[in-house]
């Protein structure tokens, strides 16, 4: 085929999930898999599908997930808790100079590490590498 891997829809989408999303089509990734046995499968939009659904969908084969807006919002509700904390401490703050960017954005980024953690966890990839 000349590809690596495969990003199939099956009723994943980018972005939060609406209310009334139906969830991931697993007999449409059966029908994949068995169609294409050993080759990998990117789920793209994970963030905020249902573990059990994501793990059901890589005991299918799928082999990569992809979580950003998942990251992207944890490292954004991080960042707006320091702001509303900086605004109510702000004298003491800025003697920590917390001003400065790599201790200002620090939150963000380690709510980020705990997202991924937690979510190679899920996945069943902790400790494989």
């Amino acid at each position: 085929t000349g590809i690596d891997f495969l990003a199939a829809g099956i009723g994943n989408i980018h972005g939060p999930y609406p209310a009334n999303w139906e969830g991931l089509d697993l007999d449409h990734l059966q029908k994949l898999t068995e169609a294409l046995p050993g080759f990998p499968i990117v789920l793209h939009g994970g963030s905020g599908i249902p573990d059990e659904q994501i793990q059901a969908a890589i005991k299918l084969g799928v082999a990569k997930v992809n979580v950003n807006t998942e990251c992207q919002i944890a490292f954004a509700n991080a960042t707006r808790k320091f702001v509303a904390e900086y605004e109510a401490n702000e004298a003491e703050y800025d003697k920590k100079k917390l001003f400065d960017p790599r201790k200002f954005l620090k939150p963000g980024f380690e709510a980020i590490t705990e997202a991924v953690e937690e979510r190679i966890d899920v996945f069943g990839s902790a400790n494989k590498a």
